[in-house]
């Protein structure tokens, strides 16, 4: 690999780092969120560092070509983030029924109470 495209890999991981790390500071992604997101970054700037360690391990796990193996990587790796998203969304849809539910109730008894009392 040539130094050149290695020195501006490692400084794009870097930097996707430092903006993970800053969103997470300023609470616009909360820390169990971002977890995955710096595996992922770890793991980039392990390979943009080591890309010896990624050509041995596709050929050795039957990759044609590095490239490919790269490929199945971030593919899993998307996989895994839409999973966790998915996982997320489900929660908060379960949670916003409920709350809507007891919602629902807290104005219905409201109403109730507001009838039975007497006027004037």
């Amino acid at each position: 690999m040539l130094f050149a495209v290695q020195a501006v890999s490692v400084v794009f991981c870097v930097l996707l780092l430092l903006f993970i790390v800053r969103l997470v500071a300023r609470e616009r992604l909360q820390l169990k969120y971002s977890l995955l997101w710096l595996m992922l970054g770890i793991l980039l700037l392990a390979a943009a560092l080591f890309p010896d360690t990624i050509f041995a391990l596709s050929e050795r796990l039957g990759f044609e070509t590095p490239s490919n193996f790269i490929f199945f990587v971030g593919l899993f790796c998307l996989l895994a983030i839409a999973l966790s998203l998915s996982v997320i969304v489900s929660k908060q849809a379960l949670m916003i029924k409920n709350l809507t539910q007891r919602l629902a109730l807290v104005d219905y008894e409201l109403r109730e109470l507001r009838s039975k009392r007497p006027q004037g």
